[in-house]
């Protein structure tokens, strides 16, 4: 037995198959109430519907009667027939199509998209412990505080490191006038879900007829080289990097670094001190061009604990290493930054020469003094010899 949805947008009706009632414990998931609440949300699309659709269709109703919930579909779809039919040809279904959905909207469309395509979730949580693929999930309000908090434009590019069943990547596509949205993540059983969310995501959305940007989640490790280009090309970053270890981190920081200025990582782990600060010592640290800050945190925002947890918002600045160097360069008391210049040399070919055999630098700095008023201004140049292997 079958119940069918006509779709507002005039799109292909959606079938729900009787019983309705699908999964167990937590996981458990009412295919009635999910109807009740895909009228609603149309009413809300529709204020000329609204309230005849509330007051003779949604006032009598049981979710547990075949019978009961085909006579709700039916005097739905007439409805939705007849606004459909009065618009066609018309420029109100231009206007009132189109568009992005809203935040409730897209909360319920996200969530019957997991409904329908993570069909078995305990397969989710089948990882090695304090492995890097160990899964857990960002909640739609933390991507929403995110979205409030960073100005995201139609020139942004956005990457989500580790993207699971794609949850973030679709939200981030269908809320805001982002670019390009991409999604890597290599764990099997996530990847094959995403495949299910990619497919049910935009039949969803011609349902509703609503508008979403383009997306792409890709199966494959983030780390790859193949995958460089893509995090590096990226204005926006977001990685759930909660349970990554030193290893994975170090290697993320390294593609960091070819980002462009003014891009921007959201993480749950901040990649650098909130308190850092440059010195001769930490010059190679990926903080040296970063500005951090603790974004507030939100009781709920991961699947993983109840309690708030805290996301870091770090904005890529290497005007932040340029006044250090000019600091440098022109210091208050010349002579007695030697010891740090010949630091930071050391540190810098660290950096960049990573790989050298034997090299050997020369370095001098030219230190010149006024001469006292009066005299004759006396030639204090110093020349020092930097040798480094």
């Amino acid at each position: 037995m079958e119940l069918k949805l006509h779709s507002p947008a005039g799109a292909e009706p959606v079938l729900y198959t009787w019983p309705l009632t699908s999964g167990r414990g937590n996981d458990k998931h009412d295919g009635a109430l999910e109807i009740v609440e895909t009228i609603r949300w149309v009413c809300e699309d529709l204020p000329e519907l609204k309230l005849p659709l509330e007051n003779n269709i949604l006032c009598d109703y049981d979710t547990h009667s075949y019978d009961s919930m085909k006579s709700l579909c039916d005097r739905f779809n007439r409805a939705i027939d007849s606004v459909v039919a009065l618009e066609k040809g018309t420029s109100l279904t231009a206007q009132r199509l189109n568009k992005y959905p809203s935040r409730g909207l897209l909360r319920h469309i996200l969530q019957q998209v997991y409904n329908q395509a993570v069909t078995d979730p305990d397969k989710l949580n089948q990882y090695e412990p304090f492995s890097p693929e160990v899964y857990g999930e960002t909640s739609y309000d933390l991507v929403c505080q995110m979205i409030d908090q960073i100005e995201i434009t139609q020139d942004d590019i956005f990457i989500d490191l580790g993207s699971g069943v794609g949850q973030v990547v679709l939200q981030v596509a269908a809320a805001t006038p982002c670019k390009v949205c991409l999604g890597v993540e290599r764990a099997e059983v996530p990847s094959r879900y995403a495949e299910a969310m990619n497919k049910y995501f935009r039949s969803w959305m011609q349902w509703y007829g609503k508008k979403f940007g383009e997306y792409k989640l890709i199966k494959g490790d983030f780390l790859m080289e193949e995958h460089r280009e893509k995090i590096t090309s990226a204005s926006i970053v977001f990685v759930n990097n909660f349970a990554f270890g030193p290893s994975v981190d170090h290697q993320l920081k390294e593609r960091f670094a070819d980002l462009k200025d003014g891009a921007r990582i959201v993480s749950s782990k901040s990649f650098c001190p909130l308190n850092f600060r440059i010195t001769d010592r930490n010059l190679s640290d990926i903080g040296t061009i970063i500005h951090v800050s603790e974004m507030s945190p939100m009781r709920g925002s991961v699947s993983w604990t109840g309690k708030p947890v805290s996301y870091y918002l770090h904005i890529i600045d290497r005007t932040k290493l340029e006044r250090y160097f000019q600091r440098l360069k022109h210091p208050k008391n010349k002579v007695g930054n030697y010891d740090c210049y010949f630091c930071m040399v050391n540190n810098l070919i660290k950096l960049f020469l990573p790989n050298r055999n034997t090299i050997l630098l020369s370095l001098y700095f030219l230190v010149s003094t006024e001469a006292p008023r009066g005299r004759r201004r006396r030639d204090t140049t110093v020349y020092v010899p930097l040798f480094t292997e």
